[in-house]
């Protein structure tokens, strides 16, 4: 027969009041009470969602700026080849209308003598 000794259950005590002292720091870490915990997991998993939308909007966000800077190149390349016919045009028409002088200016003089 084992009776338990008064030292016993001094021992008992003090580890029931260190386990309870325990569990009231996990407590504070975590929350109050469990509900605490599962709506703070649930904090945490919309978070996650929430930044992994924020990824995939930074990724069309991306998309679109490459294609606005390829948009960009292709205008400029445009803009340089028009500019070059422009001018060749511009030079052609001065050409041709510098000869169209001088052959008003050749057929004036003949036509005075």
């Amino acid at each position: 027969m084992s009776e338990s000794s008064p030292l016993d259950t001094d021992a008992q005590q003090r580890e029931l009041l260190a386990l309870r002292a325990e569990v009231e720091r996990l407590r504070a870490l975590v929350g109050p009470s469990e509900e605490s915990y599962g709506k703070l997991r649930l904090d945490v998993l919309g978070a996650r969602d929430v930044a992994i939308a924020a990824e995939a909007e930074l990724g069309r966000a991306r998309a679109r700026i490459s294609a606005l800077e390829t948009d960009v190149a292709r205008y400029r390349r445009d803009f340089v080849l028009i500019r070059r016919l422009v001018i060749r045009q511009m030079a052609r028409g001065t050409r041709v209308l510098g000869l169209a002088r001088r052959a008003v200016g050749v057929a004036a003089r003949t036509a005075r003598r």
